[in-house]
């Protein structure tokens, strides 16, 4: 890492921040790999180098197999509990917390912004929190949905009504969730802060284009480079169990600097 170049991208990025009115926050899984989550595309360690995710987790593989789906998605539902927020999902709390940022939108499904303490959220992808039947629609929380998976015939977890409960995920051919009210945020945002994305899953990576197009700015925090990299005002590509931290320790000290 070159730290005077990193220290200048952070001073830049605190001054665009503390100069928007409107900012938003964009994560993806580089989020949570912090807290020992994998993401899925990262060479070498991503989940989608075991598994083709249109075989094991689409809606169809879902249907077509959900012996088969549960035992992919099982071990990624029971890891929740065993997990905590790091230092990335706590700084954007913070930013929400000191009025910075307005909204997040999450591609993250493991609800660990949540327990960092973000509450403006949107998540687009659903929670791994929760299952829902595919029939009528009924909610269960995973630690439910888990014993189940235990006790049932055939390790397939049948509602009552006949349907099959599904994690409460948007799986590949499925619509997004609450895609319509992020279009929307993101159009209305002057800047957006993308983190621990690498925009390559549609239409969530369309979301920075809206805000773009109206006029807002883009800042990309990620490991691996992104299609929107022309884009960014700045692309920083350290660890953002770093970066964000610093962010906000630099966003603090300036703030009460000006208070005095």
């Amino acid at each position: 890492m070159d730290k005077n170049n990193h220290f200048n991208k952070i001073q830049k990025i605190t001054e665009i921040i503390r100069n928007s009115k409107n900012m938003i926050v964009l994560t993806g899984a580089g989020v949570s790999t912090g807290s020992g989550i994998p993401d899925f595309r990262t060479p070498g360690k991503g989940l989608w180098e075991k598994v083709n995710p249109y075989e094991v987790t689409s809606i169809d593989a879902f249907y077509a197999n959900p012996k088969r789906f549960y035992h992919f998605y099982r071990p990624r539902i029971e890891k929740l509990n065993e997990v905590a927020s790091n230092p990335s999902h706590n700084a954007i709390a913070k930013l929400e917390e000191k009025g910075y940022m307005k909204w997040l939108i999450t591609q993250n499904i493991d609800n660990l912004h949540r327990k960092a303490g973000s509450k403006k959220m949107i998540k687009i992808h659903g929670t791994l929190d929760e299952a829902i039947c595919s029939k009528c629609h009924s909610i269960i929380p995973s630690s439910e949905l888990l014993k189940m998976l235990d006790s049932v015939c055939g390790g397939i977890p049948y509602c009552e009504c006949g349907g099959i409960y599904k994690p409460n995920v948007t799986l590949f051919g499925e619509m997004l969730t609450n895609l319509d009210e992020a279009i929307t945020i993101s159009s209305k945002a002057d800047l957006m802060l993308i983190v621990g994305s690498s925009l390559q899953v549609s239409p969530a990576n369309l979301l920075p284009q809206y805000c773009v197009k109206n006029g807002g700015k883009l800042i990309i925090a990620n490991q691996m480079p992104t299609h929107l990299d022309n884009f960014a005002e700045i692309n920083i590509r350290d660890d953002v169990c770093v970066v964000l931290p610093e962010i906000v320790k630099l966003i603090d000290r300036l703030d009460e600097c000006e208070v005095v």
